[in-house]
């Protein structure tokens, strides 16, 4: 317990060295740790403490407390069937040994209350479900072989180096991107065809397919693991509605209702019987379930927390999808980080054409989303520094600047440019494929 205490100044709400945004680490580290401390306090008040008591008014046998409460938390336990009169009873007792639940009666809803003796367990079910979205995030990492914690890493570290070692570290990240992409891009004959060219000009402007080949293995990947954040935070609604008994869906809005009035939530009843059996005689002993004043509470706030997790992460998963889709808008993201080097104006004047070049047939949609995971992750100056050096390995890469300024010569237009840019196109995707 010393231990646990004294770790709490350091902990984080986020993994220092990441290769997701923000609201995956709300999903698989903040949550999970919320979930995790959630079952170590309720594992606490169940082994360590006392999370019923047990009321015993039976001659000679006070001192049997201990395993009443014992037996009373493994066996079965019945809600009163009318909670404004606790003379009422689930079922009645018959004379003599009576038989097992089922055989007294077998149509009526006896009310048991089962769910709080496993709730731990699946606290720690619902932490696992949000952290393996990350697991396979993680291993997908490793399959592309990008490694984009370690470049997290190398970009943040290299900040405050000396000018000769930052640039090093950044020349070193700029070949490395380079040759990624070039080896992750696998051919695709049917873009080399006079359909596929043509299905290629339409599609390029909307990150669907770039060049003649695909590149979008890690891009759609990480949307594939950001909808399944989504579809868990879905799953965690439908399974502790199965779970307590109760549609969980609207349990937020008609808790704080009965808060407000005053009124004991029927979900989460404070008072239990246990139907105790001695000596062929069959007893009904009241219970106080404390443990579910402690359930009540917090899956309140879990409520309102996976309610606020839902909320973002749509609309996380709906920005991504437009970032990853929409090629205006990853020219904009690349142009910005140009310009800490390239006055803006000299972008757009000479070079705004190139510029599409460079984000669509040599970045990709992976290329792309790479930087875009590493500016989530890095500040603006280490980023701006690795897309200058992918820029100028770019402009080295396949002669393209002397192309590409040939073919603005013929004519500045950009409905010229649009006929003329396939060439430049076609000498890059040749060279990739070389």
């Amino acid at each position: 317990m010393e231990a646990l205490f004294n770790s709490i100044p350091n902990l984080k709400l986020r993994a220092q060295i990441r290769g997701d945004d923000i609201v995956d680490q709300i999903n698989h580290f903040v949550t999970v740790s919320l979930l995790a401390f959630a079952g170590f306090l309720i594992g606490l008040k169940e082994f360590v403490g006392d999370p019923l008591d047990c009321w015993v008014n039976i001659s000679n046998f006070q001192h049997f407390q201990g395993h009443v409460n014992s037996y009373c938390w493994a066996n079965r336990m019945y809600k009163y069937p009318n909670s404004t009169d606790y003379g009422q009873l689930p079922y009645k007792i018959q004379p003599g040994m009576p038989g097992p639940v089922e055989d007294v009666t077998s149509h009526e809803d006896l009310g048991e209350i089962n769910f709080y003796r496993w709730v731990t367990v699946v606290f720690f079910i619902q932490a696992i479900m949000f952290k393996l979205p990350a697991l396979i995030w993680s291993e997908l990492n490793e399959i592309s072989g990008t490694q984009i914690e370690k470049m997290v890493s190398m970009v943040t570290e290299s900040t405050f180096k000396e000018t000769e070692n930052r640039k090093a570290v950044f020349a070193t990240l700029a070949e490395f991107i380079e040759i990624w992409l070039k080896i992750n891009r696998k051919p695709f004959k049917f873009m080399t065809t006079k359909i596929g060219r043509r299905a290629r000009k339409i599609l390029r402007y909307c990150m669907l397919c770039v060049g003649g080949n695909t590149g979008n293995y890690l891009s759609t990947m990480y949307l594939v693991v950001k909808f399944l954040f989504l579809f868990n935070l879905f799953m965690q609604f439908v399974i502790l509605t199965s779970f307590l008994g109760f549609n969980y869906w609207d349990y937020g809005p008609d808790a704080l209702d009965s808060f407000s009035s005053g009124v004991q939530s029927e979900n989460f009843p404070r008072v239990g019987l246990c139907h105790f059996q001695l000596l062929k005689q069959g007893y009904w002993i009241q219970c106080m379930l404390s443990i579910n004043m402690i359930l009540e509470i917090i899956f309140l706030v879990e409520w309102y927390w996976l309610l606020l997790l839902l909320i973002i992460t749509i609309i996380n998963f709906g920005c991504w999808i437009l970032k990853t889709l929409q090629t205006h808008l990853s020219i904009g993201f690349v142009m910005r980080y140009l310009a800490y080097f390239i006055p803006e104006g000299t972008l757009r004047k000479e070079g705004a054409k190139t510029v599409d070049i460079f984000v669509m047939d040599y970045l990709g949609n992976d290329g792309v989303f790479l930087l875009r995971i590493l500016a989530t992750n890095a500040n603006d100056v280490a980023m701006a520094e690795l897309v200058h050096g992918v820029w100028n390995r770019f402009l080295q890469y396949g002669n393209v600047e002397v192309v590409t300024s040939r073919e603005l010569k013929r004519d500045a237009s950009l409905a010229d440019f649009k006929g003329t840019h396939d060439g430049a196109i076609l000498e890059i995707d040749r060279k990739y494929t070389d």
